[in-house]
């Protein structure tokens, strides 16, 4: 295979191939990127070292000194772990690396792997990505960018491989980070805004198909209400993309950032308590859009 990489001095490392990342990984395959991978998870691997890429035995080996280095995973410790953790990739990554870190984690984790990175010489980028696993593999994400302007100019041609828009919000190493987690509470507050409302024209008799389609693809007409409405109209949360335990851990970080900026957040509140009531009921491995169930047992209806 003739493999590239737009820094045309080492192939990339990417970290983390759990649905979103072995999406991506794969856009920046078939493009030709030359792509060392790291899973903990070693099997996860192989579709895409069979595609062409390196396979890495260790976020360590996934890396080259002055390279650049993507992670997708799943929460603040595994990202922590795989940068500065046991054979992390942070020392080897050195001077002139670049982290770009896409996952959802905490602001406090950004700055603190960003300090890491900087006692290395080597630069933190955020990234967080806004889409489902049919958008990273259809290469439509919305990519959220801020941090250094150099490591933004030399990680575009890899982002822009990877989504529909990247969208700069500055210089900050946690800034993306933070409008990601506002993000995803808008996403929640939106889910048990269409679940109170369904429930009520289901108890009510009304045809909610029908009001559904009319709220979500014509009042509200976006692709959260669109993409989400109709899942929840028709109590569907097993075709799962996004894992109801994740947006938890979400919701939690976006409870424990406004708290350490003295915001009061009600409504993050609610889809937190509504999220820890699903998981506590068993519901943890649904589709996020779960959290809707909440207002159906509160309403006595089946779920």
């Amino acid at each position: 295979m003739n493999t590239h990489t737009p820094d045309e001095l080492h192939p990339i490392g990417f970290i983390g191939l759990g649905r979103m990342g072995t999406a991506m990984a794969q856009n920046l395959l078939r493009h030709s990127i030359a792509m060392r991978v790291y899973n903990r998870t070693a099997a996860k691997a192989e579709p895409l070292v069979a595609a062409g890429a390196a396979h890495a035995k260790t976020p360590e080996d996934a890396v080259a000194a002055g390279g650049v280095v993507l992670t997708m995973l799943a929460d603040d410790a595994a990202v922590e772990a795989a940068a500065f953790g046991r054979a992390g990739f942070g020392p080897r990554l050195g001077k002139g690396g670049v982290h770009i870190s896409m996952s959802t984690i905490a602001p406090a984790t950004a700055q603190r792997l960003s300090d890491l990175h900087a006692s290395h010489g080597s630069v933190y980028l955020a990234a967080p990505v806004f889409g489902r696993p049919d958008a990273a593999a259809a290469a439509k994400l919305w990519i959220c960018l801020s941090g250094d302007p150099a490591a933004k100019q030399r990680a575009r041609p890899l982002l822009n491989l990877l989504g529909q828009a990247v969208l700069d919000f500055g210089d900050s190493p946690t800034a993306a980070h933070v409008v990601k987690l506002c993000g995803n509470f808008m996403i929640a507050a939106a889910i048990e805004a269409m679940a109170e409302a369904f429930t009520l024209l289901e108890k009510a008799g009304v045809n909610k198909a029908a009001a559904a389609s009319f709220l979500c693809e014509q009042l509200f007409a976006s692709p959260i209400y669109r993409n989400y409405g109709r899942l929840i109209a028709d109590v569907h949360h097993n075709e799962v993309l996004f894992e109801l335990i994740l947006g938890l851990k979400d919701m939690r970080l976006v409870r424990q950032t406004a708290d350490t900026m003295h915001t009061p957040m009600p409504l993050a509140s609610l889809a937190f308590d509504r999220l820890q009531s699903a998981a506590a009921k068993g519901r943890g491995g649904l589709d996020w859009t779960g959290l809707a169930l909440g207002a159906r047992d509160d309403a006595g209806l089946p779920s």
